[in-house]
């Protein structure tokens, strides 16, 4: 479902993102003074201009990324572009573990005066998917814009400000992931039409730094954020479906990094990469930041068995004088540990309301400080 708020109100005065007293900044970059390639990918088809950045080819393939994985449940990207009057801007993201079928699109249309917001894009394609809303919107050559992209849990809300009126449009999709997921990697490119000079990136979340517990894993994890009083009542989530250890490894330094929180809780293997080697080193490179890790068990799964993954887990908390909590005893039949209990999951891999309030209790059993 969409919410549009057709007439204009008052943006924040901020340059480049609408920001209040609380929140946190995970990244911030001024074009006007440069950028480093480290820290995105496929800088070749971009220059920098006294003014910002500038593309030197067309094409969903030619974008420039930054390379760094966002999925905190209350994440916000937004971008500060100058176009012609015959500009096509891309502001989209590109997935950057297993599948990419969840990537989010929005496209300042100047050519044809319109703003629009694209279905599940496809970062491996060239091609556009379906247009989820096509609203029109005059756009001024020569003016700021900023075009935001925000999730919160299960909501996306789009955002754009002329700063030349100080005036803001946004739409709210309130369809879960039918305009994408805006996580991984924020991206920019010109479709057709003059270069536009994108002068501003900035990522930010609603939560503050220092927080007590955030919990970071997989599709499980993200699944947490659909419970609202349970775990989301205790602290921050970042979850991605499809998740490996790489890609929490990737977020140690995009959100744990920066927002330093007391313990972060993790439950991560279900898709693999499970090795001793990448948990010691995962659960060392948090350590090494002064935050302590919790390293759970994973839940029951369907069809493959995760006896064999838990024993590394359990190898690694051993090794490191780690805690966690046994999600695997959770969520199997009358607590034994034998057999899953598959009146708890609703597809064989992800647990129910009922499976989550179960792990929820054996968290506080096994990790009590946490609460």
């Amino acid at each position: 479902m969409f919410v549009i708020n057709l007439s204009g109100f008052a943006a924040d005065n901020d340059s480049t993102i609408v920001s209040t007293k609380k929140g946190t900044i995970l990244y911030k970059i001024d074009f006007k003074k440069g950028f480093s390639v480290t820290d995105f990918a496929n800088p070749g088809n971009w220059v920098f201009t006294k003014k910002g950045v500038t593309s030197t080819k067309t094409g969903l393939s030619n974008y420039l990324m930054l390379y760094r994985q966002y999925s905190v449940n209350k994440r916000k990207g937004a971008v500060r572009v100058t176009m012609g009057n015959k500009t096509r801007f891309n502001f989209f993201t590109v997935e950057t573990d297993h599948f990419h079928r969840f990537g989010t699109l929005v496209q300042l249309d100047a050519a044809e005066g319109a703003l629009k917001i694209y279905a599940h894009y496809n970062a491996d394609s060239t091609l556009y998917p379906s247009v989820l809303i096509n609203r029109p919107y005059k756009f001024i050559a020569g003016h700021d814009y900023t075009v935001s992209m925000m999730r919160d849990n299960n909501d996306n809300m789009f955002t754009i400000t002329d700063h030349s009126t100080n005036l803001s449009d946004t739409v709210v999709d309130k369809g879960g992931i039918t305009s994408g997921i805006v996580r991984d990697g924020f991206a920019v490119a010109t479709e057709s039409g003059e270069p536009p000079v994108v002068k501003s990136l900035v990522i930010n979340t609603a939560y503050d730094k220092n927080m007590k517990v955030l919990y970071m894993g997989d599709s499980i994890t993200e699944g947490l954020c659909n419970h609202p009083g349970l775990y989301s009542k205790y602290g921050a989530i970042s979850g991605r479906s499809a998740g490996v250890v790489s890609g929490v490894q990737s977020r140690v330094w995009s959100e744990l990094a920066i927002l330093k929180p007391k313990y972060v809780v993790i439950t991560i293997g279900t898709n693999g990469e499970n090795s001793i080697a990448n948990l010691t080193y995962l659960c060392q490179s948090i350590m090494r930041l002064g935050i302590t890790p919790i390293l759970n068990n994973i839940p029951w799964k369907q069809p493959a068995s995760v006896v064999e993954d838990n024993k590394i887990i359990a190898a690694v908390r051993q090794n490191l004088g780690l805690k966690g909590a046994l999600y695997d005893v959770a969520t199997s039949i009358d607590g034994k540990n034998e057999q899953q209990d598959f009146s708890i999951f609703y597809d064989g891999v992800h647990p129910d309301a009922v499976g989550v309030k179960r792990m929820l209790t054996q968290l506080k059993k096994d990790v009590p400080e946490l609460f």
